[in-house]
């Protein structure tokens, strides 16, 4: 987590704004998974794959739907479940480090603050179960939209 942290002060030096800033460091945050992933799941396509492609001549888009998206959802999946995970934990980041953004990390940062050790508690209690609703929710999605995998 300390990586996407240190992509804070460019952020607020070229934004210039807490907000843009915020979204900035967490789009940074979880684009990468997705990416990775996702590359990694088209260069595992099955050459018999691609051969079919060329025996039956079909066209890029024809392959792209059929045969190339097919192959790499569970990994793009698998990207987007790491990218949820992260992206919540970089929101709650960006809002304890930078001021003017209230919410979750705002709250724990102010707790702290305070020493109201049962209200982090509670905090960290709530962040770990959206973190797991984000995280089932797009394993259901999964589920639905490439149910073999």
């Amino acid at each position: 987590m300390v990586a996407p942290l240190a992509w804070v002060p460019i952020a607020l030096v070229a934004l210039q704004q807490n907000q843009p800033a915020a979204i900035f460091v967490i789009f940074i945050t979880a684009v990468w998974p997705i990416l990775i992933n996702t590359t990694e799941g088209v260069k595992q396509i099955p050459q018999d794959y691609i051969n079919v492609q060329q025996v039956l001549q079909l066209s890029n888009q024809k392959f792209f739907f059929k045969i190339l998206l097919p192959s790499a959802l569970p990994y793009i999946f698998t990207g987007l479940r790491i990218a949820i995970g992260l992206a919540w934990l970089a929101i709650i980041a960006a809002e304890i480090v930078m001021s003017g953004i209230v919410g979750i990390g705002f709250f724990i940062w102010d707790a702290y603050q305070q020493n109201y050790i049962s209200e982090i508690i509670l905090a960290v209690v709530y962040i770990g179960a959206v973190g797991l609703l984000l995280d089932r929710g797009i394993a259901y999605l999964q589920k639905v939209i490439a149910p073999g995998e």
